[in-house]
């Protein structure tokens, strides 16, 4: 049976050791049973260097994924120490595997970081329009009865004579408050009347 174990810290007999090319200590172990003897095949994830390790055995690889301590939570490290057959002590760390908890944590961060900030903008947001919203309406309520009393002062002041909508054209035959003169020119040049001063409407009415 083939096995893998992945490694990002190693130490043997308290010194740290690596990749023998690199020295670098992220580590990937191919091993291959049945026989515990048998050597494994090691590759290193930083220079790409590979070779044959004959003291990380099937054996020992076998014996570091099986008693590793694993992880429970997102602060944990899975840790492992094995004897090798000539007495050495290897220890080590394995890359940690994905927990419940690290799921969690990194729903909190992403909620707390993303998601929450965008809900508490647009919660502002809706704030804001409804305030404004509430500003608009009192505004109007003061300004329709106050536009009513105007009304009222102004009826009152011109005697009862209340505007009717309807006004009386300038009486000297402008269009509209100007004169068009006949010109071959696409847009006709036009005068300003100087009777309703550009109005339309008879200003003695």
């Amino acid at each position: 049976m083939a096995i893998t174990i992945k490694i990002i810290a190693i130490t043997c007999n308290g010194e740290p050791t690596g990749c023998p090319e690199c020295t670098s200590q992220h580590i990937e172990y191919n091993a291959r049973g049945p026989f515990e003897g048998w050597p494994s095949w090691g590759w290193c994830t930083s220079c790409n260097h590979s070779w044959e390790d004959v003291l990380m055995t099937y054996g020992v690889i076998n014996t570091i994924r099986t008693t590793s301590t694993g992880r429970k939570k997102a602060e944990d490290s899975d840790l492992f120490s094995v004897r090798l057959p000539n007495g050495w002590l290897v220890e080590g760390e394995l890359v940690p595997q994905v927990t419940v908890d690290d799921v969690r944590r990194a729903s909190q961060i992403y909620w707390n970081k993303i998601v929450k900030p965008v809900v508490r903008k647009q919660k502002n947001k809706a704030k804001r329009t409804a305030r404004k919203a509430v500003t608009g309406a009192a505004k109007a309520a003061v300004a329709v009865p106050a536009a009513a009393l105007l009304k009222a002062d102004w009826e009152t002041r011109a005697g009862g004579w209340a505007d009717t909508g309807q006004s009386i054209a300038c009486p000297v035959g402008c269009d509209k408050g100007v004169f068009r003169l006949d010109s071959t020119i696409h847009d006709s040049p036009t005068v300003t009347c100087g009777f309703c001063q550009g109005s339309g409407v008879d200003p003695s009415a």
